[in-house]
């Protein structure tokens, strides 16, 4: 685990699969699971943008994976997201106007509920996000992710150096 990342828990939202770390020394705790942004899109959101019944489908996906993570990764008080997710975030919140590296989670519901408006009728144009099916899957996974092991708070992390 990187110096600058000492006692946070890191959730590397991948294309296919996705990681979560936490801890330092000998026994830091990590686990690959089998979600990832593009996984996701493929499995449940088919339609651009992707219909409510699409997200429910999605959401119980993503809970089924995320829940069982809970007692061996809700011990740090600091998130950190990488990998694909926190670059197609970062990404959207920029094209919004924002220049974020840190999102409590009610920015990140707040997120994530114009892109439920958009899908069930709300007209994207109506919203400075790109409704993308990857940006969709990304704040959905973390969405759950944040509220089933109970982050307040995620800094996005798009490259190696630090967060952006």
């Amino acid at each position: 685990m990187e110096s600058g990342l000492i006692g946070a828990t890191v959730l590397e939202l991948g294309g296919n699969t996705s990681a979560v770390r936490s801890g330092e020394g000998a026994t830091p705790a990590a686990k690959e699971f089998k979600l990832g942004v593009e996984s996701l899109v493929q499995q449940c959101l088919l339609h651009q943008p992707p219909s409510p019944i699409e997200l429910e489908h999605a959401i119980e996906l993503t809970e089924d994976v995320v829940m069982p993570l809970a007692s061996q990764f809700a011990t740090s008080p600091l998130l950190v997201l990488q990998g694909m997710g926190a670059q197609v975030i970062s990404k959207a919140i920029q094209a919004g106007g924002l220049v974020q590296t840190t999102l409590t989670l009610d920015m990140v519901e707040s997120l994530f509920n114009r892109l439920v408006a958009v899908s069930a009728g709300r007209p994207a144009s109506q919203e400075s996000l790109p409704i993308d099916k990857c940006l969709f899957a990304s704040l959905l996974i973390l969405r759950e992710f944040m509220h089933h092991l109970g982050f307040t708070q995620v800094t996005l992390q798009t490259s190696r150096d630090g967060p952006t």
